[in-house]
This record gives C-alpha cells, sequence and structure tokens, in this order.
C-alpha cells in the first residue's frame, strides 16, 4: 500500500499519513518550497517495513504524543538516499546513505532531513530486540564491506516485501528480517561476528557471491577467508540450501551468460567471451554446463531465441 502527499495537498495531511504508518509525529517544514512525500508499506509480523520518500522536512515526537500510548517499537531506519539528523537522548545521529538509525519510539525525539531524501523504517517490537540497541543509536554499515553487504540485503528484502506483499510466505520472510535486524549492530565490524545466527551469516555471503561471481578464482575457500571462518562451516552454511558454494556460484554464472545471450546490444560477443566474462575459464565446461541447464547449447540458444525477434 503507498500513500502519497503531493504539493497541491495542505502540509498538514503529512501528519496524518505518518501517523497511520508509524506512531503520533508532528511533522515541521524546513522550506518554503512544495512538499511531496509517499510511504509505501508491508507488514510482515512480527515486524512492519515502510519506504519514505519525501521533501525535505522534520519530524517530532514529543512526551505528549507518546502519553497517548501508542507506539512500542525500535525504528531501525536505513539510510537509501540523502542525509538525516536524528537526536535523541541527547545523542546526534548523522546518516547517510546505507547507513542504519536505531529510535525509540517509547521516548522523545527529532529526525532532520535537509535535503530530498528515502528511506526504509523496519518498525521491530521492543520486547524483541535487546537493550543494547538502545546504547547504540547510529549503525554506520557503510563504513565496512560486510556492513554494505547486510544493508544490501535488507533493502533488497524489503522492496521485495513491499512489492510482492500479498503473494510472499510473510511469516518466513518476516522472522528471516527480524533475524538480521537483531544482529544489525554486529556488521559494524568488518566480519560478522561468530555468534550471529547461521541464517544471517549465510544471507551476508549469498550476497557476497552475487556480487564476486565473476571472478574465476571464486570459491569457497574465498568466503572462508573474507568472513574469518572454516571452510569446513561454510560448507555447514551452504548445505542448508541444498547446494554447494561452486553450484551457487555456477547457477549465477549461467544465468548471467544467458541474459548476455538474450541481449541484442551483446550479440557481437562471441561465446567465449561471454563465458570468460561472467567466470568461467573452461570454455568446455562452460558449454556442457549451459546446456544441462538451458536444454540448448549456448550458440543454440542464442540462435533461437535471435529467430523469435
Amino acid at each position: 500500500m503507498t500513500k502519497s502527499t503531493r504539493a497541491d495537498r495542505p502540509f498538514g495531511s503529512w501528519a496524518d499519513d505518518l501517523a497511520d504508518a508509524f506512531v503520533q509525529l508532528e511533522p515541521c517544514k524546513v522550506s518554503d518550497a512544495p512538499f511531496y512525500g509517499a510511504i509505501s508499506k508491508a507488514d510482515l509480523a512480527p515486524i512492519h517495513i515502510s519506504r519514505v520518500t519525501a521533501a525535505p522536512h522534520s519530524v517530532l515526537r514529543q512526551r505528549a504524543h507518546i502519553a497517548r500510548g501508542a507506539g512500542n517499537f525500535y525504528f531501525l531506519n536505513l539510510q537509501l538516499g540523502g542525509l538525516s539528523r536524528s537526536v535523541q537522548r541527547g545523542h546526534e545521529q548523522i546518516c547517510g546513505p546505507g547507513d542504519l538509525a536505531v529510535i525509540d519510539t517509547t521516548e522523545p525525539f527529532e529526525i532532520m532531513n535537509l535535503r530530498d531524501f528515502e528511506l526504509l523504517c523496519f518498525a521491530v517490537p521492543r520486547d524483541l530486540l535487546a537493550n543494547r540497541f538502545a546504547d547504540h543509536p547510529r549503525l554506520n554499515l557503510s563504513a565496512t564491506e560486510t556492513g554494505r553487504a547486510l544493508a544490501r540485503t535488507l533493502a533488497g528484502y524489503a522492496d521485495l516485501c513491499i512489492r510482492e506483499e500479498a503473494d510472499l510466505p510473510v511469516p518466513a520472510l518476516g522472522g528471516h528480517l527480524l533475524d538480521l535486524l537483531s544482529h544489525a549492530d554486529k556488521f559494524v565490524a568488518d566480519k560478522p561476528s561468530a555468534h550471529a545466527r547461521a541464517s544471517v551469516q549465510l544471507s551476508v555471503m549469498l550476497d557476497h557471491v552475487d556480487r564476486h561471481f565473476t571472478d574465476p578464482r571464486f570459491n569457497a575457500s574465498n568466503l572462508a577467508r573474507k568472513f574469518g571462518c572454516s571452510l569446513r562451516y561454510v560448507h555447514k552454511l551452504f548445505s542448508s540450501t541444498g547446494r554447494s558454494v561452486g553450484e551457487h556460484v555456477n547457477d549465477r554464472r549461467i544465468l548471467a551468460s544467458a541474459r548476455y545471450l538474450l541481449d541484442p546490444d551483446f550479440r557481437r560477443m562471441t561465446i567465449a567471451e561471454i563465458a570468460y566474462a561472467v567466470g568461467f575459464s573452461d570454455i568446455s565446461y562452460f558449454n556442457r554446463l549451459f546446456k544441462r541447464c538451458n536444454g540448448l547449447s549456448p550458440r543454440d540458444f542464442r540462435n533461437r531465441q535471435s529467430s523469435r525477434t
């Protein structure tokens, strides 16, 4: 569901939109420019996700709002665009894209965005997150590779849930997102804590595979070195998916090669060039694997698709 506030609507209507999506808040304009804002939501028990895209403004949550009794959440706000400044309990948080701000709705706060912005808000019941989150109001995920991987993973899941809410296994995804968020503070270091849940570590490793599968030397040993764990542990994590690290890597490579073969912009690339581009170093192996996965050789696959256009 998406709610929008257009430039021709009263700015006061944004307060109603915020209350419907979050908790009672008081929005304040920071410029005389026309205001616009949009909120998209998905409910994934036990958490709620909202994407906010809006013009510059600030929001206040005051004690009078809290006294009305609504709202007992942590807001974990993942900044996607713009720059935000949050103040709570005397702590000031400055968050850029990829950073996560932690807001306690049971205490007053102010959030200010001085430029156009986009963020994801994960509203999590306070009793489902450890008390340590209140002591870490800013999680600088953008500072480390593993933190950036977690931010991308969170944003990807949120985008999927908001776009396709009606068709998703909501409880399963809600629980998985809660796992990821519960360990977000452990990813500020450059490798995830050994105490992070296996599902969290696996998600970040899969994201790493997605970004590095074109490296012909990529294998399970790379993951073990990158994430500071044993090779045996990497294999154990991936066994829960029903496929090995190599199978995941080859699946991504074959999918990428099929996209090259279908794209008319790459018609001048030879089959060998495509194979090398996606990470294969053995052309015969690539041809055999592609045919096993798609039922056709790469050349026949390209020619058949071309004949249909």
